[in-house]
């Protein structure tokens, strides 16, 4: 093993920037440089990944990995292309520990470190692999990172020691600090909303699984009773699978509803988080943990999300925030409705939500929880180059 920092190196493919880069992102970041070396194999189309991981200090390497879920004969042979590609990559860049943050990666890695000696620790952030091949599989990795309890559960690791659940980290606090309240102001007069509108905000990926499609019902019915309720939609489904995006904009235009607007993606989400009034995460499948919640609680923005996954564990029903049912429009509308009249309600979740993700969540605690994997993984390595030396 290499003297000096420990050389880490984290393996994601997905060409898009979604919540489990941007939480790799905030990662990298906060990583300390004194005893880590970051270093990230990403999908050579990835060109935005590219630019934040390497604005993030991370020396940044190139790779096309097959996609694992499409059948066809020829899975076996891609994956075992890429393995060894990822193996020979791991012997010249000296990695003390790999790092792999999607299940493609993770099965890649898996196949590619065997017999290697170098240590493989999975960051699972959702419920997409498949169980059985997870039990297989994950008996090649030293250590794995769940980012709820949900998930640890959900994969039969509830008594594995080397299972361990870290909670989603974000530095939004950090943003926060320097955010000039008129640059919120001005933007919301941006968009046409007056003092006394009501901005309930979504942000995340436009994709089915997200549900964005239940909120604007949800806001509709609100909107019809109280013209002051808009809804402002952060984010894209373009490129990703099951992408609702034009599906949205064709529903708001054939019912005329003026009080959606659509804001595409947006880099300043210390911004938007304080712009909206409420945010509202309306999923329908599993979330394991997710960003948008966390950073508007940080925020200081209340949030209303469904009870699927992880978010329960996040969420607290009328302390932290309040929870609803999935692919229930009519409750969304309602917790919404309550949270905008209720402003003892309102205060007290915020200021409950906002306390807990200050202790738990800032990218700090959650990167300090992490390295003790990384640098545990890495003694046993050490001691056992040292065994066979003697």
């Amino acid at each position: 093993m290499t003297h000096g920092p420990v050389r880490v190196l984290f393996v994601d493919h997905s060409p898009i920037v979604g919540g489990a880069q941007l939480t790799l992102v905030e990662h990298l970041r906060t990583l300390d440089r004194a005893r880590f070396h970051p270093m990230v194999l990403c999908a050579s189309n990835a060109d935005e990944l590219q630019r934040l991981y390497r604005a993030a200090g991370a020396e940044v390497h190139l790779a096309s990995l097959p996609r694992l879920r499409t059948p066809s004969p020829g899975v076996p042979l891609r994956l075992f292309r890429s393995a060894r590609l990822l193996r020979a990559l791991v012997a010249r860049l000296d990695a003390d520990v790999v790092v792999a943050s999607t299940s493609r990666t993770a099965y890649i890695a898996a196949l590619a470190l065997a017999g290697s000696g170098v240590p493989l620790v999975w960051w699972v952030h959702d419920f997409q692999f498949n169980r059985v091949i997870f039990r297989v599989a994950s008996r090649f990795a030293a250590a794995i990172i769940c980012v709820s309890d949900a998930i640890r559960t959900f994969y039969g690791g509830q008594r594995d020691a080397r299972f361990h659940v870290i909670p989603v980290g974000s530095r939004l606090h950090h943003a926060l600090e320097s955010l000039d309240p008129e640059a919120v102001s001005r933007e919301r007069a941006r968009w046409g909303y007056s003092d006394t509108d009501v901005v309930i905000g979504f942000m995340g990926r436009l994709v089915a699984e997200k549900g964005a499609e239940d909120l604007v019902h949800a806001v509709a019915a609100l909107h019809a009773s109280d013209p002051r309720v808009k809804l402002l939609v952060v984010g894209t489904g373009r490129g990703q699978a099951n992408d609702v995006e034009g599906a949205l904009h064709a529903l708001v235009e054939r019912n005329g509803w003026r009080f959606v607007s659509f804001a595409g993606f947006q880099s300043d989400e210390a911004l938007y988080y304080k712009l909206f009034d409420v945010l509202a995460l309306p999923s329908r499948a599993a979330e394991g943990y997710a960003m948008s919640a966390v950073q508007a609680m940080l925020a200081g923005t209340p949030v209303v999300v469904t009870a699927v996954g992880g978010m329960m564990e996040l969420v607290r029903d009328r302390e932290t925030g309040l929870l609803v049912p999935p692919c229930s429009p009519e409750r969304m509308s309602s917790a919404i409705a309550e949270l905008i009249s209720d402003s003892a309600l309102r205060e007290r979740v915020i200021a409950a939500g906002q306390d807990q993700v200050m202790r738990n969540n800032r990218v700090e605690v959650t990167t300090r929880q992490a390295e003790a994997v990384y640098e545990r993984v890495a003694r046993r390595r050490m001691r056992r180059h040292a065994t066979r030396a003697n």
